[in-house]
């Protein structure tokens, strides 16, 4: 990583093994990469941690999963994040792993973050992406005003797994290379 290279974690909110957001997030990890941010992905690892519990938390540490999930975030400037819909909301393992950075000190503190989705429905996540951004809005996070909302992602992809939509593939991209401009720009500590 050289000097002035953001850091970007990238996830999604599903453990699913083949969910449709871990395949979009590889775009918008492309188009972040292709405007100089240095992204690490997670895996769903990372976001199986224990039920947020207040009791868990003993003389300001915290589950081992838990510190390890802290330790990646505060060493980000930003988040891409694919966030399935369930519900008509975020995922449960995405709004616990949320909870849990936002715990004292709150780690997502002045990070800038991009969140998007794809789901089998016909809103393409937008209820899921309204409910995130409050979520980050209230734990200090700027986000990326413009999204990606992939609908019918059960016909999106082909059969090598790949989006057949050209334009959602160039707006995913967009997106990646807007969170590291963001990132540059110090957006967050506006």
């Amino acid at each position: 990583m050289t000097e002035g290279q953001p850091r970007i974690l990238a996830f999604a909110g599903s453990l699913r093994e083949g969910s449709f957001n871990r395949k979009v997030l590889r775009y918008a990890i492309l188009g972040a990469r292709e405007a100089g941010g240095h992204v690490e992905e997670l895996g769903p690892e990372h976001l199986t941690l224990p039920l947020y519990n207040g009791d868990l938390e003993k003389n300001g540490s915290f589950p081992e999963p838990v510190e390890a999930w802290r330790a990646k975030i505060r060493q980000s400037d930003g988040l891409l994040i694919a966030s399935p819909e369930y519900n008509h909301g975020v995922s449960g393992v995405l709004k616990n792993a949320i909870d849990w950075g936002s715990r004292p000190p709150n780690v997502f503190r002045g990070k800038v973050a991009a969140s998007f989705g794809a789901t089998p429905g016909a809103q393409g996540t937008a209820r899921s992406q309204m409910n995130l951004r409050i979520c980050l809005s209230a734990v200090n996070v700027w986000v990326v005003p413009r999204t990606v909302l992939i609908a019918h992602a059960s016909e999106a992809f082909d059969a090598t797994g790949e989006l057949k939509d050209p334009r959602q593939v160039q707006a995913l991209t967009a997106l990646g290379r807007a969170l590291v401009q963001a990132a540059r720009s110090g957006l967050a500590d506006v």
